[in-house]
């Protein structure tokens, strides 16, 4: 809300004055009058208005008493003082007049003269002492007649000198009220765009300020008083930069990192142009561990959608030594953040086992981010490890796309079938693991992540190496801390443990009871050498709850299902039980051997033949 004060010239035109303001219909603006004698401005104080509309002597007194406020000049104009010429001739007769007004000059009267006839002295008065020094000097001069502002004709009658008061048009107060309330519009506007421009800039979580072509300061928000622990009294703007800041170069746009009160910044500062020209320099000065918080809730945004690991070691089935001993190895790598290589057949649990690590480890709140090397080609598992700017290459999306690096910065990427990877991308994936930082495809800028590399393969790097297949220094990277997962095989008390827990998953999966397994379909399935290991016992149990119909399931119905000749094998097959395995088996279940050749389906005299064998 802008406040117009209006002082009153005299009393006569009052009417006129409040005849003018009842045109005014703005809700925006108030328009106050008052009565001021001379230069008394005691009442100016007190309203503090925005906008002073005043005449003659008073408005220039004010004008230099208040240099901030908007002045509005009621002008006298050559129509009034020739009427009051013409007035003081006609009542008068006087050969020498003096004319006192504040603000004319001489040379605007000479005409006046010319016309009247009359000689006439002219007096610049801006305050009483001036009006007092023009009357003395003016008598002293032969003047008869003294034509003026009010302050001028009220001190004339106290020393019964002929005094004209100049009298005010009223095209002049219109002109006056109209510009005033123009004035107060455009000082409304400037204000909401101030408003608006201050908002914006205590609203940002950075500290703001911006400097002229000499580095003096010009604007600057909340923030940039707090950044300094400065209270937001104490007077910045017009200072040197370098009073509120040594390190900041303006003139540099690049980047820079501050440090003060032990923390570190970044300060960014970009030239203001306006009509092709550098007015100034934009300063933006950000905390570098609001930046990592930025940065973490982005990727905590991320993960939530997908970018997470799924598993955890709760999830692993297994009864083995073997099994809890990998278990309990890799709960220790994950207490530390070295790269860790899983290193096993298919199905052995490695994504297992590397969701799990992660969830353990002190990144576990940060992005968890998958990739099969081997199932991208090369030129797009390279745009997809490292992101690519916009127009790197024909097909590449606008604005370019950020890299699988990039999205797990501060947690984990799994890198499954590495030994899969192009021998061109290793040499890459080698730098970024030494230097901490990536180069999208196509840019010039490098970008630093932090992120644990856990990888998996199931071939022999080894020979990979020999056959110049695979870097030596990659591997030997990756390798820092190793796990190798034994096969199925080689842990066969784990098979029953499997096959329970995947018949009970996919029984409540597909709404089925849970097939119940004969001593015999146990034993044949405990016998097989399960090439695709967990995979394939996965496989399996969702294969027979979803054909099973008698909530049993035997021998005859393994056959059924296409295992008879892995599970109950023939004479020369290499799929029959080992002595040791039937002595085991014997052993755990306390069978007899007539109730273990029932199981099996064979002869007694076959089991006593296969175990001699």
């Amino acid at each position: 809300m802008v406040k117009i004060l209006l002082i009153i010239p005299y009393k006569d035109v009052e009417d006129q004055v409040y005849q003018q303001l009842r045109e005014v219909d703005r809700k925006d603006i108030v328009i106050e009058t008052t009565h001021i004698f001379g230069t008394n401005h005691s009442a100016i104080k007190e309203r503090d208005p925005d906008i002073i509309v005043a005449r003659g002597m008073t408005c220039a007194a004010l004008a230099l008493q208040y240099p901030n406020k908007h002045m509005v000049e009621i002008s006298m104009t050559s129509y009034d003082i020739l009427a009051a010429l013409a007035e003081a001739k006609r009542r008068f007769a006087p050969k020498r007049v003096a004319l006192c007004i504040a603000g004319l000059q001489s040379g605007d009267i000479e005409n006046v003269a010319t016309l009247t006839g009359i000689e006439i002295d002219f007096f610049s008065v801006s305050d009483e002492a001036e009006v007092d020094s023009a009357i003395t000097k003016g008598l002293r001069q032969g003047v008869e007649v003294f034509i003026g502002g009010l302050t001028v004709c009220q001190e004339c009658r106290k020393q019964n000198i002929p005094n004209i008061h100049i009298k005010t048009s009223r095209h002049a107060l219109k002109t006056a009220i109209t510009e005033a309330v123009t004035t107060a519009v455009t000082l409304n506007q400037e204000r909401g765009k101030t408003v608006l421009f201050q908002s914006l800039l205590n609203n940002s979580p950075d500290a703001i300020l911006s400097v002229d072509n000499q580095g003096r300061i010009t604007a600057l928000n909340s923030n940039a008083y707090k950044l300094r622990r400065l209270p937001a009294s104490k007077p910045l703007i017009g200072k040197n930069l370098s009073s509120y800041w040594k390190g900041i170069n303006w003139r540099d746009s690049r980047e820079t990192l501050l440090e003060a009160f032990g923390s570190l910044y970044f300060a960014r500062c970009s030239p203001m142009i306006a009509d092709g020209s550098v007015v100034g320099t934009l300063i933006t000065i950000q905390a570098a561990h609001s930046i990592q918080k930025a940065e973490s809730k982005i990727r905590k945004e991320l993960s939530a959608k997908g970018l997470t690991a799924k598993y955890r070691f709760d999830d692993i089935v297994g009864v083995s030594a073997a099994m809890k001993d990998c278990i309990s190895i890799a709960v220790k790598y994950a207490q530390v953040d070295a790269n860790v290589l899983l290193v096993g057949e298919t199905g052995t649990g490695k994504e297992l086992f590397a969701h799990s690590i992660h969830v353990a480890s002190n990144r576990k709140d940060e992005p968890f981010v998958a990739v099969n090397c081997a199932a991208l080609p090369e030129a797009l598992l390279e745009s997809e490890l490292f992101g690519y700017v916009e127009g790197a290459f024909s097909g590449a999306i606008k604005g370019g796309k950020i890299g699988l690096f990039e999205l797990a910065h501060k947690g984990t990427i799994f890198l499954d079938e590495i030994g899969e990877m192009p021998i061109s991308i290793q040499a890459k994936l080698l730098r970024v693991l030494q230097e901490k930082e990536i180069r999208r495809i196509g840019d010039d800028r490098v970008y630093p992540v932090d992120v644990r590399v856990v990888s998996a393969t199931n071939i022999n790097i080894q020979e990979q190496i020999a056959a110049k297949q695979f870097r030596s220094d990659l591997y030997y990277r990756l390798n820092l801390l190793n796990l190798l997962l034994p096969p199925l095989r080689e842990r066969k008390e784990d098979i029953p443990a499997m096959i329970d827990y995947f018949l009970q998953r996919f029984a409540q999966q597909y709404k089925k009871p849970k097939p119940a397994l004969s001593e015999g379909a146990l034993i044949a399935l405990e016998a097989y050498h399960w090439p695709g290991n967990a995979r394939e016992v996965r496989n399996f149990c969702e294969k027979a709850t979803v054909l099973n119909e008698s909530g049993r399931l035997d021998t005859t119905q393994l056959t059924r299902m296409g295992l008879q000749a892995k599970t109950v094998p023939h004479n020369n097959t290499e799929d029959r039980p080992s002595r040791e395995e039937i002595v085991r088996i014997m052993q755990e279940r306390k069978m007899t051997n007539e109730q273990l050749a029932k199981s099996l389906g064979i002869s007694r005299t076959t089991l006593w033949r296969w175990s001699r064998k």
